[in-house]
């Protein structure tokens, strides 16, 4: 049996700095945390633009659970560093951003969504399916271009 795979989310904040950290300290000397940039939208969303978690959970196309569990690690690695006295580090993550991506509406009145990607190789781009499910229906609709 094999792992399930990661889905890419759509994730339109990205912070302006790498480190957020303790005053006075070095960050040499401080534990890291490190927060993902779905994390960071999950929280951006919820905390900050205050969506519904259904509503949030379209915007960044996954579920939500999978937008819960998101929040829930975000808050717990915050809560943590603040009272640790950590420094948090923002990176990595499956995810791609808003402005990567182009939104078409079908003769049907659904919207799709297509990736526009530059590091795909010409010839593989008509085999390469995004695994990020359409806000407005729910299906697997991007496919890079």
């Amino acid at each position: 049996m094999s792992a399930r795979p990661f889905i890419d989310k759509i994730v339109t904040t990205v912070p302006l700095y790498v480190y957020y950290k303790p005053n006075g300290i070095s960050l040499e000397k401080l534990e890291e945390e490190t927060l993902n940039l779905e994390e960071i939208e999950a929280l951006n969303l919820k905390d900050s633009q205050e969506l519904d978690q259904k509503s949030a959970a379209e915007s960044m196309g996954i579920s939500r659970s999978t937008f819960q569990r998101l929040l829930k690690s975000a808050r717990k690695k915050i809560i943590n560093s603040i009272i640790e006295g950590k420094a948090i580090k923002f990176e990595g993550g499956n995810y791609i951003k808003n402005n990567e991506i182009k939104r078409t509406k079908c003769l049907k009145g659904i919207y799709h969504y297509r990736i526009k990607s530059n590091d795909i190789g010409e010839k593989e781009q008509k085999y390469k399916i995004s695994k990020i499910k359409c806000p407005e229906c729910g299906k697997r609709l991007i496919d890079f271009i």
